[in-house]
This record gives structure tokens, C-alpha cells and sequence, in this order.
């Protein structure tokens, strides 16, 4: 018994100390050094989620904690101290409220390096969108002849002789060709090569080729044979991103549609660009600030909204920026950034709590001790 509370006090006291901050700060200074310098190599995206956003960062063959586990960490050890070694006091008041502020701070930091998602919408006057295309993230989906998708797949996961297959589709699709980021060949048919290549598959072959630092940059593509379920191959196809001239294949009575994209995530509501307005330098064609005349609607009717360069749109939890615009033969493309993020009020909730922290230690600091 007395073995096991020691046992106890020796794991709370390790928790509630300060061995675990003085471990995890470190931490924290190195990554922010790292990505920060890692994103003139690497770009912004593979930085992030090397650094900041997954569980396990390596270091060669050693695992190192990974950014949302150091901040884990971090609040459990601070939850510790405030639980167990703060006195709860008031004249410590002050202490404690600031501490519950520095954990809120710590938790909005974990949510959102979890959590947070981006993407952007383009849109030409008068075009209307009720979903968000990400930056990053691709798929590959199946749709029918009336654009229902059947099936999804995560193409960063194909690999060359890969099967993929759903039960509920006539056919299985094995993988021979995936990147990333695609180098085009001409593509060779060998004399014992007895497939039958269609569409882009019969010219082009595709290649990896190194990964562009902005990720967004990237083109990935795939080339896949069709087999129906006795296993005989019904030719082979091509997907490229970015090129929408897809596979359309016909199996049975039914007709299939592959498709590679950017992934697309509905929005709970829609986008509509009124107008698109573009300020330039005197003299030259250079843009010096631009804006979107959007329109939202949802179930609770429309409303007109300007997204300025400085000035999003916040609505039921996303933000809207004014990112960027692409002039068009057909005219100006507006492009607003999207930013869903499950941690975007904590930062004023903790700074409205620190302030009342140090205001609370200030006045009961200034009263003198009983």
C-alpha cells in the first residue's frame, strides 16, 4: 500500500513538475526553427505537415514526438500544476486564470493543427459553388452516366499492380502506373504488350518526377487496366488532374465515368460571384487590390456580402479571403481562399481570459496579505 502512494505521488509529481516543460520546449523551438526553414526547400505544405501537423516527426530511423503531441503534452503538464501543486487561493487567483488561458491557448493550437482544413472557390461573374476544392488533398471517384459517384479512392495510396475493387461494381481496376506529380513520355508498346490502351493512355506514359515545393503545383495521374469479374481485361485509361478530358468507359448496360481531381467538400452553403472589381497601379497592369460582390444563400434565404483583400467573410465557422484572381480570354477569375478551422475562437477567448488573469493578480497582489 504505502509502495503504491508512493508510486502515485511519484507519477503526479512527474506530471505536475517542471521536468516535462523543460523536456517539450525544446521541442517546440526546434520544429518552429526547422519548418520555418524547411519551407524554402520543401514548400509550405510539406513543411506543415512534416513539422506541425503529423503525430510522429522521423529523424532518420528515430521517431521523434510530433508538433500536436508536444502541445498535448504541454497542457496535460500545465493541467498538473494547476490541479495539483497551484494553491487555490485568492490571492493566487490571478496565477491560476492566466494558467487556464495559457492551456485554452495550447488546446486552440492542438484542434487546429488536427482539425483545421483549407481549400479555395474560383468563380466567374454570375457562377454559383456550394463546395470548396482543396489544396492538397486528391481523389479518384467513379460516377455514373448521371455524375452519382459510386466510389472513392485516395490516389496518393496506389501503387503499380495494386488491385482496386468495390463489390458493388462490375469490375476491378488494377493500378500500373501512379505519381504524385507525373513526368509525360511517349509511351512504347512492346511486342508483348497484348493490352489495349485507350484514350491518353495510348500516347502517354507516366513517369514520377520530383514533387514541386507548393504542393497545390503538383499534377498527379494514374494508368489503369479495366477487368470484368472472370478477370478478362477491358482495355487500359488514363486520368490526369487537371486535364477533364476523362475515361468514360461502358460495362454491361451502364456507362463509367474516372475521374482525378482536386478533392471537392460540400459547403453548408452556396457561392455566388456578383461582381469581380480590380484596382491597378496608374500606368501599368499591375493589380493593386481586388474584390469579390458574392452573394450566399442557404436555408435561411440570401444575403450580398464584399470580400475585400483585408477583409474576409466569416460564416458558420468558414472564412473567406480574397486570395488571388486569374484573367481569363472569357474574363477574370475571382479565387477566394476557404478556411474551416474548429480552433478559430479560442485564441480570443484565451487572450479575454489572460487579460482578466493579470488584471485579477494586479489588484489582489496590491491588497496587502492577511
Amino acid at each position: 500500500m504505502l509502495q503504491e502512494r508512493i508510486n502515485k505521488k511519484a507519477l503526479v509529481d512527474f506530471i505536475s513538475g517542471p521536468v516535462l516543460l523543460h523536456f517539450t520546449l525544446p521541442f517546440v523551438m526546434i520544429y518552429l526553427c526547422a519548418g520555418t526553414i524547411a519551407q524554402k526547400y520543401v514548400g509550405l505544405y510539406e513543411a506543415t505537415h512534416i513539422f506541425f501537423s503529423s503525430l510522429i516527426v522521423w529523424l532518420g530511423f528515430l521517431p521523434l514526438p510530433g508538433f500536436p503531441v508536444v502541445l498535448a503534452v504541454m497542457f496535460v503538464n500545465l493541467a498538473g500544476k494547476l490541479i495539483f501543486k497551484s494553491p487555490w487561493t485568492l490571492r493566487n487567483s490571478g496565477i491560476i486564470i492566466t494558467h487556464i488561458a495559457v492551456m485554452m491557448l495550447l488546446l486552440g493550437g492542438l484542434i487546429t493543427a488536427l482539425f483545421s482544413r483549407e481549400g479555395f472557390v474560383d468563380l466567374m461573374q454570375g457562377d454559383n459553388k456550394a463546395y470548396v476544392t482543396d489544396y492538397h488533398a486528391r481523389e479518384f471517384i467513379i460516377r455514373d452516366e448521371n455524375g452519382v459517384s459510386l466510389a472513392q479512392y485516395n490516389p496518393n495510396d496506389f501503387q503499380a499492380g495494386q488491385s482496386v475493387s468495390d463489390p458493388e461494381l462490375p469490375f476491378i481496376i488494377r493500378i500500373k502506373e501512379a505519381c504524385r506529380h507525373c513526368k509525360i513520355e511517349k509511351r512504347a508498346i512492346g511486342p508483348n504488350d497484348d493490352s489495349v490502351y485507350n484514350g491518353m493512355a495510348q500516347f502517354m506514359r507516366l513517369t514520377d518526377a520530383p514533387l514541386q515545393r507548393e504542393n497545390e503545383s503538383n499534377v498527379g495521374g494514374v494508368v489503369f487496366a479495366l477487368y470484368d469479374r472472370q478477370g478478362h481485361e477491358q482495355g487500359v485509361y488514363a486520368s490526369l488532374e487537371d486535364v477533364p478530358n476523362w475515361p468514360q468507359v461502358d460495362i454491361g448496360q451502364s456507362s463509367y465515368r474516372f475521374i482525378y481531381q482536386k478533392q471537392k467538400r460540400a459547403l453548408p452553403f452556396e457561392i455566388e460571384l456578383l461582381d469581380f472589381t480590380r484596382t491597378t497601379h496608374p500606368g501599368t497592369q499591375l493589380a493593386k487590390s481586388y474584390q469579390s460582390k458574392v452573394r450566399i444563400k442557404d436555408e435561411n434565404g440570401a444575403w450580398e456580402s464584399l470580400v475585400k483583400m483585408n477583409e474576409p467573410l466569416r460564416y458558420k465557422g468558414y472564412t473567406l479571403f480574397q486570395s488571388s484572381f486569374m484573367r481569363t480570354d472569357t474574363g477574370d477569375v475571382s479565387v477566394l481562399a476557404v478556411v474551416w478551422n474548429a480552433g478559430r475562437s479560442f485564441p480570443y477567448i484565451a487572450g479575454l481570459v489572460l487579460s482578466l488573469g493579470l488584471i485579477v493578480h494586479l489588484v489582489v497582489r496590491r491588497r496587502p496579505a492577511k
